[in-house]
């Protein structure tokens, strides 16, 4: 018995799903002339025995219509060997162009089961040439661009440091040269990974070209060993997310990101439009005193923040690293509460917003020292990292605690704005807890994560929640289920920037791509000697998504100032375009160090009616360049608007075929377009 699914090289959706009992024929839309099926199979090994298709035999299939038009099959089969049954649910998401697979392993037996393999996602593609992209890149590095040829071989990336993307992202796109298909996926996963594209050598002359590319994405267990299912449980394997495309890379992409805006990012009022925030770490890094702290809020509402948010260090008092847990106000920096603040900020016209780790607690903490248990641990003893543990959300004492904190937190500030940030790489080795879900620790430790962040965003529906990993290094769909924006990276250097952006917006709507200003140094000083483009330069950078700012901002000059006034005037200008658009990347990615060349970013709303070109001269002679859009409607008419002031009109035909000219006069300047249709 073979499974095979079917699946349209342009659009997916459940159209035809002819499945007899212990037969499933296909799962397909109308295909071209000469299309080529992609083959979806079942891989992984349990108790020694493959879960291969032809390993199962199917139960039931049922093909059902949810909400919003999304298309689901849902097929249950039962090992032919193992008391092991096998739920699969496939999702079309309406016309995004999205598919996604989710497996349930069920023990239906007397004894435990051990998973050796689950692999999310498991597939042949058909023969051609290929090139892999993927993105790599650790702290300060996130989400760089590297692509390869897929030759004989196998090609393997993974995570076993405990976060999702320091290192790698879960995250590819296969393009096949030959028939110019796109193929993209993803794994919504925020711990460990495993992922290979591999080939196998022909026997004769050119044979490497007709073979299929295999693809296998799956959750890496503790040990890199194997997950054991007690009887009558199940074990839910991480989503993947699927998409093929007859264009490039970022139309691909772009339907991905349909899909990520309408169907995973929770829906919030509350940070729509995405709010500008001014955050206080970059100016003091942990060292505050409410008399500095109000005068930042002075001048973050004067220069047009919408929500201040208190970083790292408003509760230590003498380490804000080793002390996580307490999170009771310094009594030194705010002799009368952190209270004070709050209303002080809030008096402002601001939101109010504090940083919390809420997973970790540090060694010189109260917390850690009454409750060591709480902690993940190895050959008994807690596991440290950087003066602190990690605590186990698997443990319902755990979860009561950190829901007491942020209720009380919540309430006693007012807070609008919490960001959850995750310093710590907790590996892959731990002490089981007895014999249930063995090898799994860390998965049940992020599946409870997920649903304690469900739960409070349930409880404070008002509340934005902001995910944070020392910069952007458990960032994934996972995680991006539960939150409402991600810090992009801790590397703020404006030029480094420019790439960081970029790569954001290959794997993410740019909504949750958030990102600051903070001046030509990390203590947030701005050089007020350069001239008014560089200014406007660090401004722009972080335009790509959610916009703040951290900088030394009462000693900036009064022409530094007005230039921020402006600049963020501007950004609230093109913000909702920006958040709900597709993304196309009109320049291949810049070097994250010493850049040279443009970049270019163009964001479309859905009708075409509206977009906005971000361009950036790096170390490039050429003070022009011109730029040919896309996704515009060719007869339309568009208003076009450089930097806040009106230029003309011209068609989308026009700016598609001739293009779109962009002059800076320096290196290191940068302008923002607005196309308005008319």
């Amino acid at each position: 018995m073979e499974c095979i699914f079917l699946v349209d090289a342009r659009r997916n959706s459940v159209a035809s799903c002819l499945c007899p009992l212990n037969k499933l024929d296909t799962f397909e839309s109308s295909h071209h002339p000469g299309d080529k099926p992609i083959y979806f199979d079942l891989s992984g090994l349990a108790e020694n025995e493959p879960l291969s298709a032809d390993a199962f035999e199917i139960v039931s299939t049922e093909a059902t219509t949810e909400q919003r038009g999304i298309g689901v099959l849902t097929v249950r089969l039962c090992h032919r060997l193992l008391p092991l049954e096998l739920i699969l649910k496939y999702r079309a998401w309406g016309d995004t162009g999205v598919f996604t697979r989710d497996m349930t392993f069920v023990n239906r037996g007397q004894k435990p089961l051990s998973l050796a393999s689950t692999r999310s996602l498991s597939l042949t593609l058909p023969g051609g040439e290929y090139t892999l992209r993927y993105l790599y890149g650790g702290w300060g590095e996130e989400r760089q661009l590297a692509e390869r040829k897929v030759d004989a071989g196998s090609f393997t990336i993974h995570s076993a440091k405990g976060r999702s993307t320091n290192g790698f992202a879960p995250w590819l796109s296969l393009r096949n040269e030959d028939t110019q298909t796109e193929y993209l996926a993803e794994l919504a996963w925020s711990g460990n990974w495993d992922m290979s594209v591999s080939r196998e050598p022909g026997s004769w002359p050119g044979a490497l070209r007709e073979r299929g590319v295999d693809v296998i994405m799956a959750v890496h267990f503790d040990f890199g060993g194997a997950y054991q299912i007690s009887p009558g449980t199940e074990f839910v394997a991480p989503r993947i997310a699927y998409t093929v495309s007859s264009g490039d890379m970022d139309d691909a992409a772009n339907e991905m990101h349909r899909y990520q805006r309408q169907f995973v990012f929770p829906d919030t009022q509350v940070n729509h439009p995405l709010l500008v925030q001014f955050n206080s770490w970059y100016r003091y890094q942990g060292k505050i005193t409410i008399e500095a702290t109000k005068r930042l809020a002075d001048q973050a509402a004067e220069l047009g923040a919408e929500v201040f948010v208190q970083d790292a260090g408003w509760y230590n008092q003498v380490d804000w690293s080793k002390e996580l847990g307490d999170y009771q106000a310094d009594p030194k920096a705010f002799p009368h509460g952190l209270e004070e603040l709050a209303n002080y900020v809030l008096s402002k016209g601001m939101k109010f917003g504090l940083w919390v780790e809420i997973e970790n607690a540090g060694i010189q903490s109260r917390l850690f020292h009454e409750h060591p248990h709480w902690c993940l641990s190895y050959n008994s003893k807690p596991l440290i990292f950087s003066d602190r543990c990690q605590l186990d959300f698997s443990n319902p004492d755990v979860r009561a605690w950190a829901t007491a904190t942020v209720d009380r937190l919540v309430q006693q500030y007012g807070l609008s704005w919490i960001k959850i940030d995750y310093n710590i790489d907790i590996g892959d080795r731990f002490d089981p807890h007895g014999d249930e879900g063995l090898g799994g620790v860390l998965y049940q430790h992020i599946v409870d994560y997920y649903r304690w962040l469900d739960e409070i965003r349930a409880k404070h529906p008002d509340l934005t929640i902001e995910n944070c990993a020392s910069g952007g290094l458990r960032f994934d769909t996972g995680i991006l289920a539960h939150v409402h924006t991600n810090w992009l990276s801790d590397n703020v250097d404006p030029i480094a920037s420019v790439a960081l952006g970029y790569g954001c917006s290959i794997q993410f709507s740019p909504q949750v791509c958030n990102h600051w200003e903070v001046g030509d140094t990390d203590n947030g000083a701005v050089d007020v000697s350069k001239p008014e483009g560089w200014w406007s330069f660090l401004f722009r950078v972080p335009m790509n998504g959610q916009f703040g700012f951290s900088s030394r901002i009462f000693e900036w000059s009064p022409g530094l100032l007005q230039n921020a006034r402006s600049n963020i005037a501007l950004y609230k200008n093109v913000r909702e375009i920006i958040a709900g658009a597709d993304v196309y990347h009109l320049t291949p990615q810049p070097k994250l160090m010493r850049p040279t060349g443009w970049m270019a970013l163009q964001y479309v709303n859905d009708d075409g009616k509206m977009s906005v070109v971000t361009a950036y001269r790096l170390q490039d002679d050429r003070g022009k360049q011109i730029f040919r859009l896309r996704g515009l409607e060719a007869e339309r008419s568009y208003e076009v608007t450089r930097d806040g002031h009106r230029v003309g009109h011209v068609t989308g035909a026009d700016l598609m075929k001739i293009g779109l000219t962009i002059r800076l006069d320096e290196p290191w300047r940068a302008s923002i377009v607005e196309l308005r249709g008319q």
